[in-house]
Formats: C-alpha cells, structure tokens, sequence
C-alpha cells in the first residue's frame, strides 16, 4: 500500500479530544482510540486532551511518546465508583430533554481548556474521539469524531433486557438519543465509525459524510498447541450493563449444559467492576472470578475459549480481535461479534440460543483438530481485514473529506 504520508495534506497539527484516556489499554474503548490516536500520530503532530476518572494516577509516559503535548481533565464520570454523583446526574436528565449520555461528560474545565487551544492559532484540525466529547464541537475550526457505537441502537437493546426499572430507563434515555445523537454529530465535517451497521444506521439518519475504520488487531502471536485444559474465558470490565447481562444469561443458560458435558471445566472471569450478582457466584463449583488482571499472559495462555455472550452492545468487539491474534477461538453472540465480518470459524463462531452455544463451546475444548484450525482462521482473517496501513488510510481519506467539505461552497453551519 502507497505510504500515507506522500499525499499533500494541509493538516500538520491535530488536537486529539477524548473522553477517556486512551491508556492503559484494558477495555475495548480505551483499546480502539489508543489506535486511533497511534494513526493519527503517524500522520500529524498531535495535542491529547482527555477526560479522566479521578480515581487513581494515571501513568501518561505512553501517550507522550505519542503526542506533543498531554492534558489530563479529571471528571468523575463512571457510574460505579461515583454512584451518588452518577444518579444526581442521571435524575436531572429524566426531568429534560437532554440524554443522560450527554450529561456525564460535562466538563467547564475541559470546555476552557479547549477553547483556549482552539484560540491558539496551532491547530489545522479537531478530532473528537468517542461520543462523550461530540459535545464540545467548535465551528472555528475543521472537526472529525469518532463514536464507537451508535448510542440510540444500544439503549433501544437495552430497553429489551433486565430488570423493569432498566429497561423503563433505557427506553426514556433511546428515545433522547435518537432525536440528539444524529443532530449532534451532523455538524462535524467528517464522523468516523468502528462498524458497517453503524454507518448504515447513521447515514440513515442524515449524516453526510461518513466512513468505517478498521481497527488492527495486537500483533498475532505464533501458532501453538490447545492447552490442555478445559478452561474458559470471559474478559473486560463489568461495570457495563450489556456485560454483567450476558454473564449472567451464560451463567443461567449455557454454562450448565457445558457443564454437564466436559464435567472438568473452568470458567475464568477477567476484569473489573462486578456487580454483586456476579461476585455471588465466587463459590461456585467451575467458576473463578480473578479481577482486574494486569498481565494476561498466563491467563490468555491457559486459555482454551473465549467466551463473548453479549445480548446488548454496539460498534465492535476489539476483545475477539485479541483474541483472534492470541490464537483463542471464540464462541460469540451475534451481538457479540457484531461489527467484525468473519465467516463462521474464522477464529470465532456466532451462536445466539443457549444449547447452539454451549455446543460449539464443547466442540472447542473437546477437538484439538477443530480448535486449531479456528486459531489458523482467525489469523489469516487478521492478516486480511485489520491492517495497521488500512486504518491510516482511512484516518487520512476521513481528514481529506472534512477539509474538502469545510472549504466546499454552500457548506453552511
């Protein structure tokens, strides 16, 4: 592929907004706009200013290597370790018209913070990564944004699972999203999105320009032997609804049959942020729940499947690309791999009712020949599909359509 930086492009300094701060890497989210913000730093200077939970420090030596600068805006925005906060929050969106979503990244710091830099006279280009931020648009400048899922889609799914008290919540909260979401991300120059379904529900909506990245995968590690093993793995924080549900529905309805089946097997549950349903399931005969887990080398090595039952979700799964390069097969959802588009076996198959599920699950731990072809799959789909020259070429074409629409006659704001 010709090299992107030999195309004439006026950018030369892009300020980079996010809502999270892309590091360390230990969530899909925080995952996708690290290599996002790696693409852009390969083709511009990059500025990063990013919201952060003040919860612990943060250790910002990565992005530096990354970025000219680094700001760090602390706003405690997760649900889980300000609940009081989060609910003072989410009362005031029930009495008006604007989402919760919206809400919860409100930050007068980071809106002076950006206007100052945008007065600056140093940036080409605005980039906006993940919804949370889209509010703080600015005409002044050329503006691109990413989201990572289609908001709306999410909560109208979530109007369809849980407790009463979710989905009368997640009903209210679709309803704004659906009448804010497209109206707010329609004023930028170019939007960014993670997955073809998502560009397709979006330009429905009116977007005018608009395009799908491909994230690249981690480095694919070298082909290997089954472990021997029968052990399972889930991975990734739980402080999402859509997460802790569909453990939950594995729990109830899949695991059992497994179970039954492969009498010896284990099932590892990675991450943070449990909800007391899932800690009570500690004790368990087959379940280990090991919480946040800095190095994943041992745990992704002994690990015979990875499992991905989501019933709600959005954008992609940057865990089953992982597990795709670590050489785990996967059984998934079809929500679950939602936004990756493998052939059923390429590293992952798609099962959505509990006794399908549980049987390609079987299939993995109980068939080295079966288990190694998925891994082979899975890699050469890698090889293929998310390439790290493929996403700076996107980031590139995107930017070129924002500058050329911003300067198009007739473009009125």
């Amino acid at each position: 592929m010709q090299d992107v930086r030999a195309t004439p492009n006026p950018v030369e300094r892009v300020l980079f907004v996010s809502a999270d701060v892309p590091w360390p890497p230990d969530g899909g989210g925080r995952i996708a706009s690290l290599r996002v913000l790696e693409a852009f730093a390969r083709l511009f200077t990059v500025d990063l200013v990013a919201l952060a939970d003040p919860f612990e420090p943060l250790d910002t030596a990565a992005l530096r290597t990354l970025c000219g600068d680094v700001e760090i805006v602390p706003h405690p925005f997760t649900f889980g370790r300000h609940r009081a906060r989060q609910l003072a929050v989410a009362a005031r969106s029930v009495a008006s018209l604007e989402p919760y979503r919206t809400r919860k990244f409100r930050s007068a710091a980071l809106a002076a913070s950006l206007a100052r830099r945008r007065s600056s006279g140093r940036y080409d280009l605005v980039h906006h990564e993940q919804f949370g931020v889209a509010q703080y648009f600015d005409p002044v400048l050329p503006a691109t944004v990413l989201t990572q899922n289609v908001e709306a889609g999410i909560y109208r799914g979530a109007a369809e699972v849980g407790n009463i008290v979710g989905r009368t919540w997640a009903r209210l909260e679709a309803a704004k999203l659906g009448r804010s979401e497209a109206a707010m991300l329609s004023r930028f120059d170019h939007v960014f999105v993670l997955s073809d379904d998502d560009l397709t529900s979006l330009r429905a909506s009116g977007i005018p320009s608009i395009s799908t990245i491909p994230i690249p995968a981690a480095p694919a590690l070298p082909p290997h032997r089954p472990p021997a093993g029968p052990l399972l793995l889930t991975l990734g924080s739980m402080s999402w609804f859509g997460v802790s549900d569909g453990l939950g529905w594995f729990h109830d309805n899949v695991f059992p049959l497994v179970r039954e089946r492969v009498p010896g097997v284990e099932w590892q549950i990675v991450g943070p942020g449990a909800p007391p349903r899932v800690r009570s399931w500690a004790g368990e005969p087959g379940i280990r729940l090991l919480g946040y887990v800095h190095d994943l080398a041992d745990v992704v090595a002994r690990s015979r499947v990875m499992l991905v039952p989501l019933r709600v979700a959005g954008g992609i799964r940057i865990k089953l690309l992982d597990a795709m390069a670590w050489g785990v097969p996967a059984v998934a959802t079809s929500l679950g791999g939602q936004g990756i588009q493998f052939e059923d076996g390429e590293g992952c198959f798609r099962r959505d009712d509990p006794r399908s599920f549980a049987g390609a699950v079987i299939d993995l731990l109980v068939d080295d020949d079966l288990w190694e072809r998925t891994a082979d799959r899975g890699r050469a789909f890698l090889a293929r599909h998310h390439r790290t020259a493929d996403l700076d070429a996107a980031i590139r074409e995107g930017v070129d359509r924002a500058l050329a629409r911003r300067a198009s006659a007739g473009h009125g704001r």
